[in-house]
């Protein structure tokens, strides 16, 4: 039986928790990756360290400069954003779509679920942190429940960038994003690809309008623990 020790040191959980921590700000956008260091606080060789940075590389988590090692992606451009957005706005409306008409995989049910523990596990205060990873876990679910791995893949890394956002930003309103995601949850539920489609969209198209104040002067230079933003 494997251990809980050596769970933690397998390739995969060695990306997942190196990405993590590019997600949660440890390792801020525009650091160098000391490789070395964090060999030595997970506990392994190099090697799945490597090849963990070249997996988030192909996640846009993290660059490679010639004879300098690696370094986590600086944020993106307004430019670059809306970019990106634009790309998700193409899939993951279709995504919504999908998953709604598909009544025997339909997860709806669970997606509610998500928001509804979401919802009375910070009744009163939310982390922007708790909310990036909340955020996460609804999308990726809905990825995962069109059992397109290429789709999957390709929004991982899309949507780990736009998180960052939230991070930095002063003024992300968690009210809204949970509303929108139960939007998103009920028509998929419905089984109603139109309504679920739509709704997707506007959740991306107003979550842009959120992450955008981060880009215009009204985000901190260096990262600093934002307060807990209320939900209700």
């Amino acid at each position: 039986m494997t251990s809980t020790a050596e769970s933690l040191r397998t390739p995969a959980s060695v990306h997942e928790r190196i990405r993590h921590k590019i997600v949660r700000n440890e390792i801020p956008p525009g650091r160098r990756v000391n490789i070395d260091s964090l060999a030595r606080e997970l506990g392994v060789s190099q090697t799945p360290i490597r090849e963990a940075l070249q997996r988030l590389e192909g996640e846009n988590l993290v660059i490679r400069e010639r004879g300098r090692g690696y370094a986590t992606t600086e944020l993106l451009t307004e430019a670059q954003l809306q970019h990106m957005f634009e790309v998700r706005m193409l899939l993951e409306p279709w995504a919504c779509r999908v998953v709604a008409v598909d009544r025997a995989g339909n997860p709806g049910p669970a997606l509610l679920t998500l928001v509804d523990e979401f919802e009375s596990e910070h009744a009163d205060v939310c982390a922007r942190i708790d909310l990036a990873a909340h955020d996460t876990e609804f999308h990726t679910l809905i990825h995962a429940s069109t059992a397109n791995e290429f789709l999957s893949r390709s929004l991982a890394g899309l949507h780990a960038q736009a998180n960052l956002f939230r991070l930095y930003g002063h003024d992300i309103d968690s009210v809204s994003t949970l509303t929108e995601h139960r939007d998103v949850a009920q028509a998929i539920a419905d089984c109603d690809g139109s309504a679920a489609e739509e709704a997707m969209r506007t959740h991306l198209l107003r979550s842009l309008d959120r992450y955008l104040p981060a880009l215009r002067g009204e985000a901190p230079n260096d990262f600093v623990a934002p307060p807990p933003a209320r939900i209700r």
